[in-house]
């Protein structure tokens, strides 16, 4: 083997043995740094993007807010079957009867009564009843469009009681489907009383009242009710039932023309498709179509050659996201305020022609 040329040096990866006091090449890193310049033209684009972000989401929010006002007065037509010129309109009662379905069914019956193509209409009722008030108010606009001659035919689906009943008595058909439940005549409140819960956590509450108002006690939810208590609500209960009675009594006449009777039946009691079509409570049994029919057939309609349209509120942007309210966070909630809000609304009897 020659030995005159020396074998190459090893790589800078190999791991060799060093030597005592041999030296260690140093490790150089040549890192790039921006200049002033490019950092500056970095800022200018990071600000100008920032800039337009800002600017779309402004608009968005405000077309956002601006559509979601204008769909509380805004009420469309969802095609349900394409006919002639002459219109049968469906209004859906959905729920629990509330101010705000009240008012979705006063914007739809003024849309109904502004359109010169609408012969007729057809309440689609799916509700166990609600609210007094704005039962009462939804029987008012049903009476709106029966003095404006339109007919007016109520078509039941799974459930039609108490007040999902009282906005329909007033139709000049009802019409509910074979296995419906309907029926419920009658008023109900129902309340909660604080005052062991707060004796058994150490609080007594007080009450003052002016001199010459002690009847701005009653049923307070803070102490047991005395036989006044009970005596009082009962006699709002009574008032409003006198009314759902009087309603159904005018409304359904025609079908059954022995007051008693009525008076028999609205016991609070509900009733099947079949007990309710036995004893007079609504006219006939079937479903949605066979209310269509009926209406074209009250109004003077070809049978099945109108056109069908569900008039409705549309859904706000996302869902009624931008218009609802934010819920409070965990720390709000003991807020004094807010546990007054709910002490009072949970200890207020609130009568409701709701079925139970």
């Amino acid at each position: 083997m020659d030995q005159s040329h020396p074998p190459p040096p090893l790589p800078p990866s190999a791991s060799a043995p060093i030597s005592p006091g041999s030296s260690v090449p140093h490790v150089v890193h040549v890192v790039s740094k921006p200049t002033g310049f490019a950092r500056a033209i970095g800022f200018i684009i990071g600000l100008f993007v920032f800039a337009v972000v800002f600017m779309v989401g402004v608009a968005f929010g405000g077309a956002a807010i601006f559509a979601s006002s204008m769909f509380d007065t805004t009420v469309v037509g969802e095609l349900y079957r394409d006919g002639g010129r002459n219109t049968v309109a469906i209004i859906p009662i959905e729920g629990i009867i509330d101010a705000h379905q009240a008012e979705s069914v006063r914007l739809t019956i003024d849309h109904a009564l502004d359109d010169s193509s609408i012969k007729a209409v057809v309440l689609r009722v799916d509700s166990p009843g609600g609210g007094i008030a704005a039962s009462d108010q939804i029987w008012y606009q049903v009476k709106r469009l029966r003095d404006a001659g339109l007919p007016v035919i109520a078509s039941f689906g799974g459930v039609a009681a108490s007040g999902g009943y009282y906005v329909s008595c007033g139709t000049d058909h009802i019409v509910a489907e074979p296995t419906c439940i309907t029926g419920s005549i009658g008023v109900i409140a129902q309340t909660f009383i604080f005052e062991d819960l707060l004796n058994k956590i150490g609080i007594q509450p007080v009450t003052l009242l002016a001199t010459d108002a002690p009847e701005k006690d009653l049923g307070n939810p803070f102490r047991s009710w005395t036989d006044r208590d009970h005596e009082k609500i009962r006699a709002m209960l009574d008032a409003a039932y006198d009314i759902f009675n009087q309603r159904v009594k005018d409304g359904r006449r025609s079908a059954i023309n022995d007051p008693a009777k009525i008076d028999e039946l609205a016991d609070g009691s509900i009733y099947t498709a079949q007990e309710a079509s036995d004893n007079g409570l609504i006219d006939s049994i079937g479903y949605l179509d066979d209310a269509i029919a009926q209406a074209e057939k009250m109004a003077g309609l070809p049978a099945g050659k109108s056109t069908v349209v569900i008039l409705r509120r549309p859904t706000p942007f996302f869902g009624g996201v931008l218009a609802a309210q934010v819920p409070d966070m965990p720390a709000t909630m003991l807020d004094a305020g807010a546990i007054r809000r709910v002490v009072n609304d949970l200890g207020s009897p609130r009568a409701m022609y709701l079925m139970r």
